[in-house]
């Protein structure tokens, strides 16, 4: 949405004037009146950022602005002030757009003028994304949503949507990401004016597709893109030159899909159909997105010269436009057989990753570090209110003593607010505590892999150290793991921040019951656990039973449930079993570890309890597998009566 919008709005800049007719404008400019006088502004303005005069292109909108006012212009005005925010976004002067947005934000508020509204909360929202304060980012944009919905704002929602899809993208949570890109182009398609941002969106569901490797539904969607584009053609009676970059960029994704699913010709004569394109009306960009896909294309075919040829014109063309050629020279050399040039060009890329990695973990942990100090001030603050009228209570009882009847009901009132005060104190107490291990969990959790890559990226970088092949092996698996380890801690943190929603997910699929305990067992892996024996025993009525229920959370929480079972299980079995009782489908995993106290029966199901300390992980699984079932209309529950470990018993309405 800010892409797009931005470069409707400041597509004249790209032209190259003289100075000469910067200072014609400059002369003329107080002659003019009116409209025509707008026009010059906006011009100038547009021609002094070409020039990379920003701070004379600042001035010069803050005069345009003036002259609306004075005129009444609220039209105009509204104008203006979106181009100071768009040069302010388009020239990266960040510090600049974050005191400026919310002053013109409350001005568009006031106006009722919504577009610009959203498209400056969201040109916020990317400063603070793009200079890696992801939580921030997407707090901006959870906040942009409710405020939308709450208008019942399509364009606002699509804009809200679209933040939020890039935010899950960058962070790897593809199907967050999908989710959202598809609820942002179903708002898109009610606003037939809405072409170019509905494109936009299309081409960030289709790359994100592409990145999970869902290569059948990004064929989809490419396919669901191009009749769009199409239905626009028929309509206007033509292809507009204007539609060629949109169409190339549907014909890469195109192409990228069919190249996944290994339909190697059909690829091919998708590249020509945009090559075609590219060189009757073509960009720059459009030039790099059809490299691109070649590149995938060349490494389906297992064609690696052609991958090296590829990534050299990617390079040429400098234009950083996404994507890692690193890697893909990389897997060209293995290809090859050139492991020497492989090595040498992961670990350079290796070096710039965990670099990048360092600093973007650093400033996360600060952005956690600064929203944990704001909601610990937001508490005090509700306290200080609290005892503010808690004292003001008591000062009214002591007033109203003159009778007995004043007196019981005020004695009654003291008391209900002396129980909500302890009660609020318990609850800040505790929540301050739980924040306090959460932080404390996460940096060790954080650190003990991080030190496993140090240690390791030390050993293989040190001059004239030569290792064989067993021991380049286990270091490569320990790298692996702790880089896993890392991705699935940072995943469950974000999986926290929905525990405690009470919001009811959609259950809109009509799904097998053992479909979701297969699908569970791959994704915990139980098969690749040797130190345990596990078996799944599936009731004969219950195999061909049906559920309404949502596939993928009912498979998350059901893995959440298989993850807890093998890691508390040194050496033993774990089982899961699939029952029909009293119209609800138990699934039940059952294991020999070391097992759950009575008492503790409540208490495991809390964030961040871990009752054996020596055990890795959070804490926080048993909660987020508690959450999803309960929100599909079932339960979590710990069978206290178990004796020989832990049984955990998972319930989802037929």
């Amino acid at each position: 949405m800010r892409t797009i919008k931005l470069t409707i709005i400041l597509c004249c800049i790209c032209l190259q004037m003289s100075a000469s007719t910067i200072d014609s404008l400059r002369q003329v400019l107080p002659t003019l009146k009116g409209n025509e006088r707008s026009k010059a502004y906006m011009k100038l303005s547009q021609l002094l950022s070409s020039e990379d005069d920003v701070q004379a292109a600042i001035d010069c909108l803050d005069e345009w602005i003036a002259f609306e006012q004075d005129e009444r212009n609220i039209e105009g005005e509204g104008k203006a002030r979106w181009s100071k925010v768009a040069v302010l976004t388009n020239c990266a002067l960040d510090s600049m757009l974050l005191e400026e947005a919310p002053v013109q934000m409350e001005w568009f508020k006031k106006h009722r003028q919504w577009n610009h509204y959203y498209d400056t909360w969201d040109s916020k929202a990317c400063v603070y994304m793009y200079s890696s304060r992801i939580q921030t980012a997407l707090r901006e944009a959870q906040d942009m949503l409710a405020d939308a919905q709450k208008k019942d704002d399509s364009f606002g929602k699509a804009a809200a949507y679209q933040l939020m899809g890039v935010v899950y993208e960058s962070m790897g949570q593809y199907d967050q990401a999908v989710d959202v890109f598809r609820e942002c182009i179903k708002q898109l398609k009610q606003r037939e004016s809405e072409v170019e941002a509905l494109t936009s969106v299309y081409d960030y569901l289709c790359q994100t597709l592409d990145e999970s490797h869902r290569y059948y539904e990004e064929l989809d969607v490419a396919n669901e893109w191009e009749q769009g584009i199409l239905r626009r053609m028929q309509r206007k009676g033509a292809f507009p030159e204007l539609h060629f970059p949109t169409y190339i960029a549907c014909r890469c994704n195109k192409a990228s899909a069919l190249a996944g699913l290994n339909r190697i010709d059909e690829a091919e004569q998708e590249i020509r159909k945009a090559e075609e394109m590219q060189k009757a009306c073509g960009t720059p960009l459009g030039q790099y997105r059809i490299y691109y896909v070649r590149v995938h294309y060349a490494l389906a075919a297992k064609q690696a010269e052609q991958v090296l040829a590829y990534c050299d014109s990617l390079e040429a063309l400098d234009l950083n436009a996404g994507g890692d050629v690193s890697a893909y020279r990389g897997e060209a050399y293995m290809l090859m057989g050139n492991s020497d040039e492989a090595a040498k060009t992961f670990r350079n890329l290796y070096y710039q990753k965990d670099s990048v990695f360092n600093r973007e973990m650093r400033i996360q942990l600060d952005e956690l570090n600064t929203l944990y100090k704001v909601d610990e001030l937001k508490m005090q603050g509700q306290l200080d209110r609290s005892r503010f009228f808690v004292g003001m209570a008591i000062v009214l009882v002591v007033a109203l003593l003159l009778t007995m009847y004043l007196r019981h009901i005020a004695a009654s009132k003291l008391r209900r607010e002396h129980e909500l005060l302890k009660t609020a104190n318990a609850r800040a107490e505790e929540s301050s505590k739980m924040k306090t291990n959460f932080i404390q969990q996460i940096s060790h959790e954080i650190r003990t892999p991080l030190n496993v890559l140090s240690g390791f990226s030390q050993i293989v970088t040190k001059p004239n150290v030569k290792l064989d092949d067993a021991t380049k092996k286990d270091i490569n698996n320990r790298i692996i793991e702790s880089t896993e380890r890392i991705t699935g801690l940072v995943n469950k943190m974000l999986e926290l921040s929905d525990a405690n929603s009470t919001t009811v997910i959609e259950t809109d699929d009509n799904v097998q019951a053992q479909l979701i305990a297969q699908q569970a067992v791959e994704d915990a892996r139980m098969s690749q656990a040797r130190h345990i024996s596990f078996e799944m025993q599936t009731a004969s009525e219950v195999e061909s039973i049906m559920l309404h229920t949502n596939l993928r959370q009912a498979t998350r929480a059901l893995t959440l449930l298989l993850d807890n079972a093998r890691k508390f299980t040194k050496q033993g079995n774990v089982n899961l079993r699939l029952e029909k009782v009293d119209g609800m489908l138990r699934f039940i995993v059952e294991d020999t570890g070391i097992g759950v106290p009575e008492s503790e029966a409540d208490h495991v199901f809390e964030e961040f309890v871990q009752l054996d300390a020596y055990y890795e992980g959070t804490g926080i699984g048993l909660t987020v597998a508690r959450s999803i079932a309960r929100r599909l209309g079932g339960d979590v529950v710990l069978d206290t009566s178990y004796k020989d470990g832990a049984r955990f018993v998972m319930t989802l309405p037929l």
